[in-house]
């Protein structure tokens, strides 16, 4: 059987390979629409962490020392050196005079917990807030507290610590709170 020659042009045009792109000629792999979508997940990603970081943002200072270069004038005027510890069984108050004995009343020699915990991971944050405003009333003037935790004590007991020490209602205590590091 024989084709018409209508029949054939008909056939010859339904059968031609159609334009390709020399790529697919070629049998390679077109990659660009891949690396439009990563470039511009990548640009989404950058976007959305530099975002996140702004909210998270938490303004601490480096302690100075008396020597340092970097001196603000509370730093300076310093005489109390007031150093909270958060360790795990209770806070512990210190000063440049001694450690705070339980009460804040009296100072004493050795480890001494002020503020004993209630039980493991529980801290009394009410009892080193009025710890922190009888220290208060007898430095009007001191500003600065010095920060610490054992390394095992939650960040979020830290968080605790600073918001105890930094007023009692709206009385302002110690605003100027330095983070340090803790030691075993």
């Amino acid at each position: 059987m024989e084709l018409t020659s209508a029949q054939a042009a008909y056939i010859r045009k339904k059968s031609r390979v159609h334009d390709l792109d020399p790529s697919e000629m070629a049998s390679e792999l077109n990659i660009v629409p891949f690396l439009d979508i990563v470039t511009n997940l990548i640009l989404f990603l950058l976007m959305t962490g530099a975002q996140v970081l702004i909210v998270a943002e938490l303004d601490a200072h480096v302690p100075t020392s008396s020597r340092g270069a970097r001196g603000g004038s509370s730093a300076e005027g310093s005489t109390l050196n007031l150093g909270v510890t958060v360790v795990e069984n209770g806070i512990i108050v210190a000063g440049s005079g001694g450690k705070l004995a339980p009460g804040c009343e009296t100072t004493q020699q050795g480890r001494v917990i002020t503020v004993p915990a209630r039980a493991p991971g529980e801290y009394d944050w009410a009892a080193l807030t009025t710890c922190l405003s009888r220290v208060h009333q007898r430095f009007p003037d001191e500003t600065q507290v010095i920060l610490s935790a054992d390394p095992n004590i939650e960040y979020e007991h830290i968080i605790d610590a600073m918001d105890a020490v930094r007023a009692n209602g709206t009385e302002a205590l110690f605003p100027d709170v330095l983070l340090s590091a803790g030691q075993r």
